[in-house]
């Protein structure tokens, strides 16, 4: 299991600090951020071997509200992936979304398209 570093970056690297006076004020908010990360230490077991990172954060910024949503594609397509689900290209997922609008989907599989009101298929009124 990767650990994480129980200290946050100083001075300009640490994005935190321009809001604890928000997480002061509200504290059960979600704030996204962006990380940076590398490789502090590694703890091995010598009895079985096992083998442990530390994670450090070397960067950290709040996003800005207008990048939230893509924020969160980018964050559903991280999970997909690592969850082995099947990810569409960034790029497609784009141009479906300018075409058609939210809630249009993909099957990469059978390669059908799915429309938000795709319900009422088939009703001439």
């Amino acid at each position: 299991m990767t650990k994480l570093r129980g200290t946050l970056p100083k001075g300009e690297a640490n994005g935190l600090d321009s809001i604890a006076r928000e997480l002061v004020h509200d504290p059960d908010k979600k704030v996204v951020v962006v990380a940076v990360l590398d490789c502090y230490k590694i703890v091995t077991d010598v009895d079985t071997g096992e083998v442990e990172p530390t994670a450090r954060i070397i960067r950290i910024e709040r996003l800005l509200s207008e990048d939230l949503p893509a924020a969160e594609r980018l964050l559903r397509r991280a999970l997909e992936k690592r969850s082995g689900s099947t990810t569409l290209p960034l790029d497609l997922e784009d141009e479906i979304r300018e075409i058609f609008g939210n809630g249009a989907t993909l099957d990469v599989k059978t390669g059908e398209l799915t429309l938000p009101n795709d319900d009422d298929e088939g009703d001439a009124s």
